[in-house]
Formats: C-alpha cells, structure tokens, sequence
C-alpha cells in the first residue's frame, strides 16, 4: 500500500510539473511560438517547409510539449522529490533512463522564437516566389505578443506580378552543342507564353542534358546548365486604361522576361570505344581471355563452368550514331542483370586520347545452385464456418538451378506438404489433413540458345527483353469430405519494354495451358450438396466432377512510379487480362468427329473424347491503380478499381469454377474470407468450399497510407464489391443475378504497415459496413464477430 501510494505521488507530482507554466522551464528571453506562422497574402498553391514552427497539439493541449517537459524535471530538477530519487542507484538508473525517453524520443522540444529561422523562413519565400515567377515579392515579418513567453508570427506577402516568359534562347561558345540544343528544342514543346516556372524550366534542362549525354558530352555535369532571367526591355502588352474606371474591368498588362540557356565550354565530343566484359565470381580474377564479334571477352575458370560468356554479348547495345550515349550503357547493365545468375553488372569508363570511352562491364556471378529447407508450425481455420483453428505442419523444399547448360537457365523445383488434423467430436479421433504441392519451372531467357552467333544490338527507342517459361505443376488436397488433384502444364512468353519516359510495359502471352482436376467426396460432402437450394444445386456439383481446363491468354501491364514508398507527385499502374478458354479440346474434337462421330459431345456440355469435361468461354479483367502524394510524400493516397467479365460459349452453361471470380480475402474485400461475399445477395454457405463465385465482377478500393516512424504506417482504407451472375444459367437464384440485385458490399477498417524495404509485413482490422445478404451494421448484424476479419499478410493489399 505504502508503494502504491508513493507511485501514485510520484506520477502526480510528475504531471503537476508538466503542466506549469512556460516560464518555469524557459530562459529569460525566450519565447514559445504560440501557433504556426500565419501567411497573409499567400497566393502560392504549396508552401515550402518553415523553420518557424509551433509546437504539435492534441485536442489543442501540447501534450508532446508537456512530455518534453517532465523529462527534464527527472533529469534536472533539485527539488522534492526528483532529487532524492537521484541518490538511490537503482532508482536514479530508472529515473534518468525514464527522463531521457521523454525528453529525447517521445517529447517534443519547444518551438522557440528563433531571429535565424525568421530570416530562413524569408529566403524559403522569397525563392518559392521566383519559381514560380514573382520578381516583385515584398514579404515582412511581424511579431504579436500574446501573453509574456508565446508571440504569434504572421508574415505579411505582397506577391506583385507574375512575369511571363516572352522567348527561350540558348547561347554557348560551343557552336556543335548550341545547334544540338537548337535542334532538341525545336521538337519540344517550349513554355513561351506561359508563366515563368523554374520546374518546368529544370525539366527542360534535364531533358536537354539527357540528350547532350547521348551525343557523345561524356563527364558534362548538369550543374553547368545554367538559366539565365533577362526582365528588361520588356514590351507593353495590350492597351492600358484611359480613364480610372477602366482598372475595375481591364487586367493590368503582363510582364514579360526572356530566359536564356547557359552552356559550358570545354567538354569536347566523344565516340563509342569497343566495350568489353569480363565475367567472374567471388574473389576472383579473370584470367581467361577471348573475342566474340570484336568484342574482348575475360572470364575465369569457376565462371567459365557456371556461363559462356558469350551469352552476354546477345545484351550489349551501342549507339546508332556512334557517340558516347549513356543510356545505351545503361540499357546494356539492365540487360545483363536480366539474367538471374548475375548478382551485379559494374560498368567500368576509361577514355583514350583520340576522345573516345570505352566500358568494361564487369560482372559477377552468384552461386549457380541454391537449397532451402523450411519447416514452421501454423493454425489452419477449417472451411466449416466456426471451427476452431487447428495446428498443424508446413514443410518446404526448394531447389534452383540459375545457368543450366551454362546458359544462364534458371531451373526451379519447389515441394510443399502441409500437414493438419480435423476432429468432428472430442471422443472421435482425428482425421488427417494434408496439401502436397510440387512445381518445376524452366525459363529461357532472350538470344541465349546460340552463342556462337551472339553480335551486339543497335538502341532502339523502346528497349524490349523477352524470356519463355515453360511450367509442371502438380497439387493433391485432402480435406474433410474430399480429395482434390491438379495437374497443370502451361507455356508462357513474357516480353517486358521499357519506354523513353521511364514507363514499363510488360506482356505475357500464354499460348497454351491445361489442368487436369479430379475430384472426389464423401457421402456426407454430396449430402451438403443435396441440402442446398435446387435454384444452385447443380451449377455446385458440376464444380466438383472431373473435368480439364485449356487456357489461352493475353496479359498487358503498363506502370510508372507506382511501386514508390514516399515519392512526390503521382504514379499509375493498369492491366488487362483476356483468356479464352477451352480453344484446344474444342477444335481438337471437331476433328476427331470427322472420323469418329460417335465422340461428338458438344450438344451436351463439351466432354473431349466421351471422358474430359470442359468448358469453352471467353473472360475480360480490367485493373487500374492511382498513386497520389497529398500534403507531403509521407502522405499517400492509393486507389484501385476492378471490373471483370466472362461469358460461357457454344453449348457450355457457366464458367469453369477455377475461371470465375471471388471477392474477398487480404489483397479484395478484407472485411469478408475469400470467397464469402456473392454472388449478389446470395446467403453466405455454411461450407466455404460451395462458393459459387462469379461471372461479373466489380470491385473498387480506396487507402490512406500515413507514414509515421521509419517505415511504421497507418492506413485506413475502404473497399467496395462484389460478383454477380450476367443472366440466369445453372445458377438460377434471383439473389445472384445482376439486373435483379445490383447491390455491392461494403467494408472499412484500418491497418498498420511495417515497410523494411525488402518485405513489407501488413496487419489489417476490416469491419463489413454493408452486408448485401443482410443489410448495414448496426441494424441487420451487430459490430465485430463473424462479421470483422483480422488480416495478417505480407506485402501492399494492392
């Protein structure tokens, strides 16, 4: 008791102090910012960062400020009774270890009346000013005591006029290099007329530098590109007022300035030299040496096993014109570390007295084989709706080739088993639960299969690199009331470009897939099935019988400056998925019917040879992302939208229920599991595994990422969708049909983020806000419960 009430002294104590006034803990002289500084007059769209500033509130108390303040009481204050804290040992280790935490980490520091920042904030205006073209800004301070230690700064802005620019020019005493500019120029679009903006005029100066970069001025700095403002001999615009009453209706006439380019002088021209590779590993030396289409080739005896290095000279580009270009030295790195075997390519510059560079890209290799082995415990939650989560097992085997045949192949085979249990009642044994999963995956990087004939390729202004997969995967699921298997070979061709303005593209095309699934349930499994609504009943056992599936897809994605943590301005990323299905069996059957009638089966639901049921159907996904910084680049605003449409053909009733669409989970609604939101208002089932999913989907989704603390984020966030069924097929439930109930569900939550860079660990609390099978929150169903999902993943949602 005695403790207890000493702890509770000492905290009230500590609060009392906090809570003093300013003058107790400021030096004479100094003086608190009450608010932040006041801009009267301000016409700027952004404000640059002020070092004057105000101390942060909450609820309008400087509760930070207050924290800051009680550190130092532990830390500095001789009175009772932080002074004879300080004297026991222990005690004192606690008290300063306390009062340097709040002092330092969680307190904030008073704003303090600074004469130095002022004249920074004036500079910080001024300069923000003439960016964006007032020559004539007047800004002055002034200082209103409020009480005796806080004053209130306001900073009186008289902006003037804004110039605009009249011409552009360029000057130099290198004529070659003032004509290359002439000539850029001239196929630019030039701000005259505009406003004067010193970051429209650095892009273009950016621009102008990139291209004497690729014309040969090797080691020409960009700080050397100087503008230069010329505000005199400015003619009269328009015709000015005769009489006074004309200024009420008449603008005042523009300003105009001229704006001149400054070049450099004495940076000569230079020409491409004959590039050269040398390939290694790890502490090592090249010391073999070789020529393959003129160019040397330097290699040593463990990095001869793993690559030719020959493959290398299929991704080296050079310049159409023959002039030093940086951007074909780049292209060339990205090229090489295309390869998976590449850890890092390091281009080398070294220049000759005839003015020319040459580049040695060195390259070193990784291992070629790499093992993991990995075993973790996990809670699997059963499909039965609720279950309680049950423990179990995942064991992991992966093993990578990444130059086979010294190619520079990358050659992957993963196996996964995952082991659990289910038990229906405490006095009935268990019953095993496992996944096996198992993949090979080959890929067959661009111009690798002849390297005897491997030459350098001219730059082009849209750079493409391309490689083929060919995947073998197979997966057996043994759950409570059924077995499943797939069996899945596919052939895909990626080709990624990379365009002049930094936007990436990439397309892959899949010519051929096919799964072969089998299935199998028990009695009590088909009677579920049997207790469902005959309005669904059939369309739900057809996903359950034997059947294969043949995919042919088309898949384009285009993005830029999307996949940023904290960028200025704004990103975008969009993708369009096509897949037509079931092309191969169905063609491939009509064939077979010429010779063989009898296997025709097209008037009864497609089944290749009288055995293989498939589906024949054509499906659309359309996505678009949006990145936009708000107040600062720690403030990011991310939107997605979905829309998705399939539609089966000939005699197939619906589409395959691998080829449909879900809604829900951690990466779509958050606030409902996959699959347990739709179709439409149809009741959630009772089992997970008789989702029936979708042929119409839309889904739309809004977050707020606000970083805190490095790399620790907060985002609230909001998600809107659904799925539906187009038109009344085997899934006849009104519930679910679009033109009779168009009504999409609702979620909202909040979420934290930990972003290290190379894996971003997300942790998301979804709450359904509108239940289309039920209705808002509040009124159909009560806040939390089944209703509210927890969502532990890894990575953005989107």
């Amino acid at each position: 008791m005695v403790a207890q009430r000493a702890s509770r002294w000492c905290l009230l104590s500590l609060l009392g102090a906090s809570g003093c006034a300013p003058a107790y803990f400021l030096a004479p002289g100094e003086r608190l910012v009450f608010r932040g500084p006041i801009l009267r007059g301000h016409v700027l769209e952004e404000t640059p960062p002020l070092y004057t500033h105000s101390n942060m509130r909450f609820f309008g108390l400087r509760v930070r400020l207050q924290l800051h303040w009680a550190g130092r009481v532990l830390l500095e204050s001789q009175g009772v009774p932080w002074r004879y804290l300080r004297r026991f040992p222990k005690l004192r280790y606690y008290t300063h270890a306390l009062g340097r935490a709040l002092r330092d980490q969680i307190g904030e520091p008073p704003a303090l009346l600074s004469n130095r920042n002022i004249e920074r904030d004036l500079r910080l205006l001024e300069d923000a000013y003439l960016q964006e073209g007032y020559f004539e800004t007047v800004i002055q301070p002034h200082i209103l005591p409020l009480t005796e230690r806080e004053v209130q700064v306001t900073y009186r802005i008289r902006p003037g006029r804004r110039w605009y620019i009249r011409a552009l020019d360029v000057i130099g005493p290198d004529s070659e290099m003032v004509a290359l500019v002439d000539s850029f120029w001239a196929r630019q679009k030039l701000p005259i007329g505009a406003p004067y903006q010193l970051a429209q005029l650095d892009a273009l100066r950016e621009a102008t530098y990139t291209m004497l970069l690729s014309e040969g001025y090797y080691g020409l700095p960009l700080s050397q590109l100087i503008w230069e403002v010329d505000t005199t001999n400015t003619p009269e615009q328009g015709r000015q007022p005769r009489f006074f009453w004309e200024r009420w209706f008449e603008a005042e006439a523009k300003p105009t300035c001229k704006v001149v380019l400054q070049l450099p002088s004495g940076y000569p021209r230079y020409a491409m030299g004959i590039p050269s590779i040398s390939v290694r590993t790890s502490e090592r030396t090249p010391v073999l040496w070789r020529h393959q289409a003129t160019i040397p080739l330097y290699t040593e005896p463990r990095a001869d096993r793993i690559i030719d290095s020959r493959v290398f000279v299929n991704r080296l580009y050079y310049p159409q014109s023959g002039r030093y270009d940086l951007r074909a030295i780049q292209t060339s790195q990205r090229a090489m570390q295309g390869l998976e075997v590449v850890q890092w390519v390091n281009p080398v510059f070294q220049e000759d007295s005839l003015n020319r560079i040459h580049v040695n890209y060195d390259i070193l290799l990784r291992p070629p084989l790499d093992v993991m082995v990995g075993l973790e415990g996990f809670q699997s939650t059963q499909p039965l709706v609720g279950s309680l989560p049950l423990p179990g097992a995942s064991a992991n085997l992966r093993f990578t080739h990444l130059s086979l045949f010294r190619r520079g192949w990358p050659l992957r085979l993963r196996a996964q088993a995952a082991l659990s249990y289910f038990r229906r009642r405490a006095d009935e044994p268990p019953l095993p639960l496992y996944n096996l999963a198992g993949e090979v995956a080959l890929t067959l990087p661009q111009a690798t299969f002849r390297p005897r004939q491997a030459a350098p390729h001219p730059l082009t202004g849209t750079v493409s690199q391309f490689h083929t997969t060919f995947l073998l995967a197979y997966q057996d699921i043994e759950q409570v009331d059924f077995l499943r298997r797939y069996a899945t070979f596919s052939w895909s061709h990626t080709t990624r470009y990379l365009l002049q303005d930094k936007r990436q593209e990439e397309q892959v095309w899949t010519p051929f897939s096919l799964t072969f699934i089998d299935s199998r349930f028990s009695r009590g499994f088909e009677a579920q099935i049997e207790l469902l609504s005959p309005l669904v009943r059939s369309l739900i056992l057809l996903d359950y019988l034997p059947r294969l599936t043949q995919i042919t897809a088309w898949q384009v994605a285009s993005h830029r400056n999307y996949f940023v943590s904290q960028e200025k301005g704004k990103g975008d990323y969009s993708a369009l998925l096509v897949e037509l299905g079931g092309v191969v069996p169905f063609f491939l059957e009509h064939v077979l019917v010429l010779g063989w009638p009898s296997l025709d089966s097209t008037y009864r639901d497609n089944r290749l040879l009288n055995r293989f049921r498939y589906g024949v159907f054509v499906r659309f996904l359309l996505e678009g992302r949006w990145r936009q910084a708000l107040l600062s680049p720690a403030q990011q605003l991310y939107l997605r939208g979905r829309l998705g449409i399939g539609q089966a053909l000939y005699y197939t009733q619906d589409l395959p229920f691998e080829n449909r669409f879900f809604v829900g989970g951690p990466n779509s609604m958050r606030a409902w599991q996959f699959g347990s939101l739709g179709p439409g208002r149809y009741a959630f089932p009772q089992n997970l595994f008789l989702i029936p999913g979708g042929t119409l989907l839309f889904e739309a989704n809004a977050e707020l990422r606000q970083f805190l603390y490095k790399g620790l984020q907060v985002a609230p966030f909001v998600d809107v969708g659904n799925v539906w069924f187009i038109v009344s097929t085997l899934f006849e439930d009104a519930r679910g049909i679009f033109r009779k109930n168009p009504y999409p569900g609702i979620g909202a939550g909040i979420g934290l983020r930990w972003d290290f860079s190379v894996l971003v660990i997300r942790l998301d609390l979804a709450q359904q806000i509108y239940n289309p099978s039920m209705g808002w929150v509040g009124q159909a169903f009560p806040i939390g419960g089944a209703h509210a999902q927890y969502v532990f993943a890894v990575g953005y949602p989107f």
